[in-house]
């Protein structure tokens, strides 16, 4: 059977330590303004209070 996935497929794009690319805080929005207004409307309608710690960033 041959491989799923060809040679190099999950290869780094950048061979440079983690740590380099972690070493500073890298505070970003991932969704548009759009989308943070329709989850607000969302928790306010579910009644979601209190904070979210995003981990997935």
């Amino acid at each position: 059977m041959s491989a799923p996935f060809p040679p190099g497929f999950f290869d780094r794009g950048d061979p440079s330590p983690d740590a380099d690319f972690y070493a500073q805080p890298r505070l970003v929005t991932h969704i548009d303004d759009g989308a943070i207004e329709a989850v607000g409307r969302l928790y306010e309608e579910l009644g979601i209070e209190g904070r979210v710690l995003d981990l997935m960033s």
